[in-house]
């Protein structure tokens, strides 16, 4: 019994100091690292096995056409992060072909398909820092808002750290073994604090002055940001056929 009421004395005065300390602690540091999503077989998740059959009661009937397959949601959800995505085949305006925007998850790394059956590669051997997962961000301007436009939205308000971003490898080959010359092409990471704009961090992809593409993984600082809900990511450029794909990794915010 004596013992028994010495470890609860102990107990006690551990929890106490515990909560003291967590009282004078600052924020947290968390970061997302895609390394828990499961990418099955295919190496990739998209929004493709979730997609439902349009309709025409549907809204999005009127958009992207009603029989056409379907989906826009978070595609990924890591900490405080959901990751959106859109899918369509486009079946119901008569293309017949699989798109999405937004984001998927990937571990490709095949750094020498020059095409958009390539488009979910990063120009390196790994994810930043040799990990093996990361995301594609595509920016899919003439998609239109919200469905073509990468979008991170966060569980609570969050102060975002830094970023590690890459070239894909449909976007480097487009601009060393495709394009006739170099046009200048910057990725654009803009912070909301539910709709007002907090700042927007930008990155040189492509460099028409100095002939350059980026390659391998650069890591942003987002400190600027501020306070956000959710982040963005486009991109700038008056080349108009240019991939506006880019890779993301090691996401980190503090709350």
């Amino acid at each position: 019994m004596k013992k028994l009421f010495l470890m609860a004395c102990a107990a006690l005065a551990f929890a106490g100091c515990s909560d003291s300390d967590n009282e004078g602690a600052g924020p947290q540091t968390y970061v997302i690292d895609f390394e828990d999503a499961n990418l099955g077989d295919e190496g990739f998740i998209w929004g493709k096995p979730e997609a439902r059959l349009l309709t025409e009661d549907d809204a999005e009937s009127d958009y992207f056409g009603a029989g056409s397959l379907y989906f826009y949601d978070a595609l990924y959800t890591e900490g405080d992060a959901s990751f959106y995505s859109l899918f369509t085949d486009y079946v119901g305006l008569g293309w017949a072909y699989d798109t999405w925007n937004g984001f998927v998850i990937s571990n490709h790394t095949d750094m020498t398909t020059p095409d958009y059956t390539n488009d979910k590669s990063v120009y390196a051997t790994s994810g930043a820092d040799g990990s093996s997962q990361f995301a594609v961000a595509y920016y899919g301007a003439w998609t239109g808002d919200p469905y073509g436009t990468p979008l991170v939205r966060f569980a609570t308000a969050v102060s975002p750290k830094s970023i590690a971003v890459a070239s894909t490898t449909y976007f480097y080959l487009y601009y060393t073994e495709g394009a006739t010359s170099i046009a200048d092409v910057k990725g654009v990471i803009t912070g909301y604090n539910g709709e007002t704009k907090t700042g927007e961090v930008k990155f040189v992809m492509a460099d028409q002055a100095s002939g350059t593409v980026q390659s391998g993984w650069e890591t942003l600082d987002l400190s600027s940001l501020g306070t956000v809900t959710s982040m963005t990511f486009t991109v700038e450029t008056e080349d108009t056929m240019c991939p506006y794909y880019f890779a993301i990794d090691n996401l980190a915010y503090e709350k």
